[in-house]
């Protein structure tokens, strides 16, 4: 039960729809463009001041809040705050963010929303002051998210560019995977037996999890049994994990713990702490020889023994452990950053619904995300 006020939207804000903006009409520019599931792109024309918010109208994306600081350009694909009615901005769209709108669908064929039909959803309504509270300890989550991301971004970019500097002074030889590193296909334990999926404590992963650059939780949790009664193998942290069938084909990702996988994952690692490193970048750097591999019609794939095969480019010794010297402090840097980002977003996610219902108050709250504004 919700300690606010109850309201109508319409009491909070005021919606519009969108403008038509075609691709060939827009032009480079720093505005942001509002779409039905979030920014969209640039143009260099405002329509309205910011700060923004939209909702998705249309689409499988409709009710998708999104929030701009600056002035913006929304699409007819959404329904943007034409009138805050003196509310926060920030906390309206995490008060849009909740409401489930899928329920107010008004189309057939393709889902979509009309503003009308909105206007009596009830919301609960606290004090500006209070608005701004929850706003402010949801937003410095958020920074602190947004920052972690871009130190990993920058953690990987910076080691492509140092390793593909290094490739090409140095003197490198291909070698095959299969001659000089382990090379794993996963498995999936039998779904039937309960015991080999409940109470797990061995990682396992599926093959989406490899959509990620670098994977630091499970999908789930296996037991021992699992894993001494499947196909599916333990492979050790900085294994390179290759998907090899369907819609993730050819996508690698750095383990950073130990995990299973599961029979559409293939893993690449070797005891060399020096060489594994440079393993995750010199797969990518052939990774199109591989995927020239790839066979089936409806579902292309490539196989554990087509990974295996797979020429790589090794340089000498010495090249492979300074390439690791500064590999490694930055790979672990952006592997912390990764686990403290899935913290911080498991304490916004919990902390949001409570905190928009005043369920939670605000003094509550940041006793519980005492590093968010750090």
């Amino acid at each position: 039960m919700t300690t606010w006020d109850s309201v109508p939207l319409s009491d909070v804000i005021e919606l519009q729809r969108g403008h038509d903006l075609p691709s060939d009409e827009r032009r480079t520019g720093t505005v942001p463009i509002i779409g039905s599931f979030g920014v969209t792109g640039f143009h260099d024309t405002a329509r309205y001041a910011g700060p923004g918010v939209g909702i998705g109208r249309s689409g499988a994306s409709i009710g998708t809040a999104t929030f701009v600081r600056d002035d913006y350009w929304p699409l007819n694909t959404c329904l943007f705050v034409k009138d805050f009615k003196g509310n926060d901005p920030r906390w309206v769209y995490r008060l849009l963010d909740q409401i489930d709108f899928a329920a107010f669908n008004s189309g057939s064929a393709q889902p979509s929303l009309n503003r009308n039909f909105l206007r009596s959803i009830p919301v609960g309504l606290p004090s500006l002051t209070e608005q701004q509270a929850i706003a402010e300890v949801l937003g410095a989550l958020d920074d602190k998210i947004a920052a972690n991301t871009a130190l990993t971004a920058t953690a990987d970019s910076v080691l492509a560019t140092e390793f593909r500097a290094r490739l090409h002074r140095a003197e490198a030889h291909d070698k095959e995977l299969g001659a000089i590193a382990n090379v794993v296909l996963g498995g999936t334990p039998s779904r039937a037996r309960l015991d080999y999926w409940t109470d797990g404590t061995i990682p396992w992963l599926n093959s989406g999890a490899v959509n990620a650059t670098r994977i630091v939780e499970p999908s789930e949790l296996i037991t021992a049994k699992a894993l001494a009664n499947s196909a599916t193998k333990l492979m050790p942290a900085s294994t390179t994990l290759l998907a090899i069938t369907g819609a993730t084909l050819g996508q690698i990702a750095r383990l950073e713990m130990e995990a299973s996988g599961n029979q559409s994952i293939v893993g690449v690692w070797s005891a060399d702490v020096a060489l594994n490193t440079w393993l995750y970048y010199a797969i990518q750097a052939r990774l199109d020889d591989l995927l020239a591999r790839a066979t089936g019609a409806a579902q292309q794939h490539v196989s554990k023994g087509d990974v295996e095969q797979l020429a790589v480019p090794i340089p000498s010794r010495d090249v492979l452990e300074a390439f690791a010297g500064v590999a490694t402090p930055l790979l672990e840097l952006a592997a912390i950053a990764e686990r403290e980002n899935r913290t911080l977003a498991a304490t916004r996610d919990a902390l949001l619904p409570q905190l928009m219902s005043g369920k939670l108050r605000v003094r509550d709250a940041e006793a519980a995300a005492p590093e968010a504004g750090d």
